[in-house]
């Protein structure tokens, strides 16, 4: 309970953000995710094709938390248009009065929910720029609060290998009982290189707000002409690991992954689907 307790306090100030809101979360999303997944983690990876896409995730936590996540992209001539929706869900939070008390143990929810408007363009034949505009709101017991913050990345992508940076999360305050909180801004890099039989790569993170870092690395193996096995090893205050299943099955996009983070918690579950309409 101790180490839920400390989650909890360490999420709040909608640090939800930084959490999985796919799949692809799991490994190393800022280099490799791509199609309107993308567009929670790096839009300049995000790709809409020319008919709508949809792209849709469940994501289970711990004890009673979840959230889910949904995306509509499309392509307008060359630029690559999607509006996205993220809603993270406390679950019931137990209040313990302060003792000696004749109150009883009562609970409380709590949600954090975002909302972006995210674009992508061709800058170079192989070079693209991706901007997300964000609202973000918190509501836990009784406080809530919302702010606007914004999302750019680059990426360059050759016949091998490729290469992204970028910051997410700068924006305004959110305050919270009181207290102005900054949202969790970060700044990225990460990478990958193609070699045909696997795909190794790479993502590194600077937490802003607490001067800390973060990543992983990961590796995407094709295993058939529509399945992929992904996994990784990811570091967030430890090392922890992370595997997935990917299945293309024509114009439909199927999703699983997990990770033990934090290890002491137990596992992360999340499930997508995306397809074409």
């Amino acid at each position: 309970m101790a180490a839920f307790v400390f989650f909890l306090i360490a999420t709040s100030g909608v640090n939800t953000l930084l959490l999985p809101a796919s799949p692809v979360g799991i490994t190393t999303p800022f280099s490799i995710s791509k199609d309107a997944e993308a567009i929670f983690y790096n839009p300049a990876n995000f790709e809409a094709q020319d008919n709508y896409q949809i792209w849709c995730s469940y994501n289970r936590f711990y004890l009673s938390m979840q959230s889910v996540s949904l995306a509509l992209t499309k392509k307008i001539k060359t630029f690559n248009m999607g509006i996205a929706f993220l809603n993270f869900d406390y679950g019931d939070i137990e209040w313990h009065p302060n003792y000696p008390s004749e109150d009883s143990l009562t609970y409380y929810s709590g949600n954090d929910f975002t909302i972006i408007l995210g674009g992508s363009v061709p800058i170079t034949t192989q070079g693209k720029i991706g901007v997300n505009l964000k609202y973000v709101s918190e509501n836990i017991l009784i406080y809530s609060d919302y702010a606007l913050a914004f999302d750019v990345s680059f990426t360059y992508v050759g016949t091998k290998a490729g290469i992204s940076f970028g910051a997410t999360n700068i924006g305004s305050k959110i305050t919270i009982n009181n207290e102005d909180v900054n949202l969790p801004a970060r700044i990225s890099i990460g990478t990958f290189y193609d070699l045909k039989k696997f795909i190794p790569s790479f993502d590194i993170h600077y937490l802003v707000n607490t001067a800390a870092f973060e990543g992983g690395l990961g590796i995407d193996i094709p295993v058939h002409k529509i399945a992929n096995l992904n996994g990784a090893v990811l570091y967030r205050e430890a090392p922890y690991p992370g595997f997935g299943l990917e299945i293309r099955p024509g114009k439909l996009i199927i999703k699983y992954a997990g990770a033990l983070y934090p290890q002491n918690l137990g596992l992360i579950n999340t499930i997508g689907i995306g397809f074409e309409f």
